[in-house]
């Protein structure tokens, strides 16, 4: 989601140095954007960016960074302006997550996975070469990176849900309860239809959405519909794949305790699919808004 961003609104010195390092994976990216007290709010945010003579001492506290522990790179916002409204003072900074001062402590979670870190930043030095476009413009580079969030990102996440869903149709050709295979419950078969109309919707949204970005159109707030339907994809896959295995999952053979605890997983995280972008709420609040233009209470 940040490689977008760095075309987007990098310079051709920051085009050069990053890109081709995300394209091979050579270095990892991580987003700083929500605190604490600024998540659905985030504008709010409190982590600031001091100028000096050719740097800004950046110092505050980030949560739900993604993958932090094995990020080379932060897109860190933080307020570089106090005299302005909240959305108009905040900047976004490139900080090496190796400088001093930067502590990182990840966070488990249900699945068992430490997938989170909190980000502390203590007096973190970061050089004006690594400001993203212009100072006070990163409430405007923010919302282009949630646009692909929530709209061109559906493209991958179609494809791998759809490996799920073949996957969950195997297991379930393989397994028996009563002696006959748990897909020929025609219960089962109706199940795994609906999960599969579900992701070949969210596909269809996907390749139009990145299609419009191609021919080089913008990722607006249509793309909160595309993360509505996303969210609902998901979540109805991991809950019919628990629906179908059902008792199948509660016990097996040792070489089948992998594959149950991949389903568990999946049904948890995706517990997250109506949240992490932005809530379903704040989606029909844009749609509603930005996208249909229904009058404000």
């Amino acid at each position: 989601m940040l490689g977008p961003l760095l075309l987007r609104f990098g310079s051709d010195q920051q085009r050069r140095r990053y890109i081709p390092a995300i394209l091979s994976a050579e270095e990892i990216w991580c987003q700083g954007f929500s605190e604490p007290e600024a998540g659905s709010d985030l504008a709010a945010l409190r982590t600031r960016a001091v100028e000096g003579d050719d740097h800004f001492v950046v110092s505050g506290q980030k949560t739900w960074v993604s993958w932090g522990q094995f990020a080379r790179w932060c897109g860190v916002l933080a307020r570089t302006e106090d005299t302005t409204p909240k959305h108009r003072g905040i900047s976004m900074l490139i900080v090496d997550m190796d400088s001093p001062g930067v502590e990182l402590r990840p966070m488990t979670q249900i699945t068992g996975h430490a997938e989170f870190c909190e980000l502390f930043l203590d007096d973190v030095v970061v050089p004006k070469a690594n400001l993203l476009a212009g100072r006070g413009d990163g409430w405007k580079i923010a919302m282009h990176t949630l646009g692909h969030e929530r709209g061109t990102a559906a493209l991958p996440r179609q494809v791998k849900l759809r490996t799920w869903l073949d996957r969950a149709v195997r297991v379930a050709a393989e397994r028996t309860r009563d002696g006959e295979p748990l897909i020929d419950d025609p219960e089962a078969q109706v199940a795994l239809a609906r999960a599969l109309i579900g992701i070949e919707v969210l596909r269809h949204h996907a390749y139009r959405t990145v299609g419009e970005f191609l021919n080089g159109g913008a990722v607006g707030p249509d793309s909160s519909s595309v993360k509505l339907l996303m969210a609902d994809a998901e979540q109805r896959l991991a809950a019919t794949a628990l629906e179908v295995l059902g008792p199948t999952l509660q016990h097996g053979e040792p070489d089948e305790l992998a594959e149950n605890d991949f389903w568990y997983e999946t049904y948890l995280y995706s517990r997250a699919a109506t949240v992490y972008g932005g809530t379903q709420q704040i989606q029909r609040n844009i749609i509603a808004d930005r996208v249909l233009g229904l009058p404000q209470e």
